[in-house]
């Protein structure tokens, strides 16, 4: 990263895109104790977010919690109410420090997708870190219980794209059998209900042919009887 793009991050002019992680554990810090300033140094005596110390400086900076000297403000102070109260403090948190995310997007717009194109387009951010910072503040509407609306064409999760039964099952009309030219008796199509499993997908073609004349022969066995 460039020295002016680190130190307009670590001043909190740009969108946090990461840490996360520590960013949200700085949230819970504040939370429980009450610094007189967070630097870089408070954070790392404290394990948060090493070697990336001054990303979540520069978060705290952006959501409006320290000034520009690291000391807390009164929204920090919010953060120790508990509740409905606490979420409520955190919901103007982020919608503040996002007021041009929420104030340029109508509240249908403000999906994974609309987010993303608002940091290119009115943010100037690159592909990357726009998609960073869109992660991050999903994150951040996720723990304040800020809806994000869905996008349009979100696929349906593996799994449950099947509404029927993961069996199929094939049915044959039963007829009786006939004499053939030969004298022979021809059987009619299998007169019976065939599922297919998990078992038989897993099986290979001298398998299944081994199944099939089986079935046949107790088939014909039963009509013979």
């Amino acid at each position: 990263m460039a020295a002016r793009d680190r130190e307009l991050e670590g001043r909190g002019l740009i969108p946090p895109y990461g840490p996360t992680r520590g960013t949200l554990q700085s949230l819970q810090l504040l939370r429980r104790t009450t610094p007189s300033r967070i630097d870089s140094d408070f954070l790392r005596v404290n394990k948060i977010a090493p070697g990336n110390e001054y990303k979540v400086v520069g978060a705290l900076r952006f959501l409006g919690l320290i000034d520009d000297d690291g000391r807390p403000t009164d929204s920090s102070r919010l953060l120790k109410t508990k509740g409905a109260t606490y979420t409520l403090a955190l919901q103007d948190i982020v919608r503040n420090a996002y007021s041009g995310v929420f104030h340029g997007l109508r509240p249908k717009e403000i999906t994974r997708d609309g987010i993303y194109n608002y940091f290119v387009t009115e943010g100037g951010l690159g592909a990357e870190m726009a998609t960073k910072a869109t992660r991050f503040l999903i994150r951040l509407c996720r723990l304040a219980e800020i809806e994000i609306a869905p996008d349009a064409a979100q696929s349906t999760p593996r799994g449950k794209r099947r509404t029927r039964s993961q069996r199929q099952i094939y049915r044959h009309p039963q007829t009786e059998p006939a004499p053939g030219d030969d004298g022979q008796t021809i059987f009619p199509p299998l007169p019976f209900v065939l599922a297919l499993t998990p078992e038989m997908a897993q099986m290979d073609v001298d398998q299944l042919a081994d199944l099939f004349r089986k079935l046949r022969t107790a088939l014909e066995q039963s009509l013979t009887s």
